[in-house]
């Protein structure tokens, strides 16, 4: 017998049994061209194995778990998938280790502030915290006396700065120390947090001006962190070539604070020197014309600051 054609209704089941007998018995189905199983308009039900579509889109939609817009596929086992639904508002899709799951959406940057604008104390990461940001600025040099008549001071240096952007360990405490802005003729102090940034102040000016204008103090110096900044120089006094018309040197910034401005003066006036701004900007030198100028004290630094973000 050559071929087999089953004819009949259009529903109902035909079944196929091979002899009782020992030996081998073979199926042989149609070529791919021809038609293998077909149901009313010629598609495979989902329960027979098929689609019941006739197009790959439509194929696809009835054979997938999603229900709504924005729902998801994943797998849940093994050659097994489930439908994931669309997470609420502001979350974003994650891994809990085991399986695809939505989560709310971490916030960008930092979003508290800490500042330490003198003295000393410790800052303790909270129990959520494994990144900050630190921003540590030194004292302002104060700004050089005048010391006698006819003389003009410098400016002092501004404080120099770190910034540290990194890891810290959660619910740990760093240390903090905020160095204060230098009085006339003297340093500025040194901040730092921990061991992640620091920066020394900025010096106070060499010496007085007599006949020549001295040196400004030179700006502190950042170390550690992620970026270190050196803080502004202040500038000389300046004596006008007739002594009872002079100028001050100002203060060197930080980059948190300008320095003191530098003062003219005249016969007729004497100034001490203009404070440095915070934070840590150095204070400008004295002035003091002659001849009946009085001498006069340089400007205080501004006082350093330590600022966490987190």
């Amino acid at each position: 017998m050559s071929s087999v054609v089953i004819s009949g209704d259009t529903s109902g089941s035909v079944t196929l049994q091979a002899p009782a007998v020992a030996g081998t018995t073979t199926l042989t189905l149609p070529a791919t061209s021809g038609t293998v199983i077909t149901g009313p308009g010629g598609v495979v039900a989902v329960s027979a194995g098929g689609t019941g579509q006739t197009t790959a889109s439509a194929a696809f939609n009835a054979l997938s778990p999603i229900t709504s817009t924005g729902d998801l596929i994943i797998g849940n086992g093994t050659n097994s998938a489930t439908r994931l639904a669309i997470g609420s508002n502001n979350t974003v899709l994650t891994s809990n280790g085991t399986t695809a799951t939505w989560a709310a959406a971490a916030a960008g940057g930092f979003s508290n502030m800490t500042i330490y604008t003198s003295g000393s104390g410790t800052f303790t990461t909270p129990s959520t915290t494994t990144k900050i940001k630190v921003t540590v600025v030194g004292g302002g040099g104060g700004g050089s006396p005048t010391g006698s008549t006819g003389n003009c001071g410098a400016g002092g240096g501004g404080g120099g700065g770190a910034i540290y952007v990194g890891p810290v360990s959660a619910s740990t405490g760093y240390a903090v120390t905020v160095g204060s802005g230098g009085g006339g003729g003297s340093a500025g102090g040194t901040s730092s947090f921990g061991a992640l940034a620091s920066a020394t102040g900025g010096s106070t000016p060499p010496g007085n001006m007599s006949t020549n204008a001295t040196t400004g103090g030179v700006g502190g110096s950042g170390s550690a962190g992620t970026l270190q900044v050196k803080g502004g120089a202040g500038t000389m006094g300046f004596p006008a070539p007739n002594p009872n018309n002079i100028f001050s040197g100002s203060g060197g910034s930080s980059i948190l604070g300008g320095g003191g401005a530098g003062t003219y003066a005249n016969s007729l006036n004497s100034y001490a020197g203009n404070p440095g701004g915070n934070y840590g900007g150095g204070g400008a030198g004295g002035v003091a014309p002659g001849p009946s100028g009085s001498p006069q004290p340089g400007g205080s630094g501004g006082g350093g600051a330590v600022v966490v973000e987190y």
